[in-house]
């Protein structure tokens, strides 16, 4: 049994060891972080989301902690987030998806001319892109 919760700012960097763990980029250069959720269980600290703002797109993003995968964590923090960017009238999420067939299931959409993104919010400029990293951009319009 999973809880997830609102999380305080003081709580953000332990949850960014988790996105860190699972591979996901840290750079918060530029972004607004708007809400943070942690998930425990027994107390400990499981997976976290972000919902965050840059170059005015809305995106966000979850980790959970390998041995506590394919549990619905990832799709109840998802759906809480969703209604979150939802709420501050966004008409599309934006998210750089490490596993994309994952996100395909929301409905989410590869962006193909990666023009239609804003600079900062591509990863094409880090060096690990295309060597150890191969994320694809990808929409969900509302």
């Amino acid at each position: 049994m999973f809880k997830i919760r609102k999380a305080e700012p003081d709580e953000y960097p332990k949850i960014e060891k988790i996105f860190e763990t699972q591979g996901l980029e840290n750079n918060k250069n530029g972004v607004e972080i708007f809400k943070g959720y942690s998930v425990e269980t027994f107390n400990t600290l499981i997976g976290g989301a972000e919902v965050m703002l840059q170059d005015g797109e809305y995106s966000f993003s979850v980790a959970v902690d390998d041995d506590y995968k394919g549990q619905g964590i990832g799709k109840s923090l998802f759906q809480l987030i969703k209604k979150e960017i939802r709420g501050l009238g966004a008409k599309r999420i934006m998210i750089q998806a490490k596993v994309p067939t994952y996100w395909s299931k929301f409905g989410f959409v590869e962006v193909i001319d990666l023009d239609d993104v804003p600079k900062k919010f591509r990863c094409d400029g880090c060096s690990k892109y295309g060597k150890d990293c191969f994320p694809k951009v990808m929409i969900l319009d509302y």
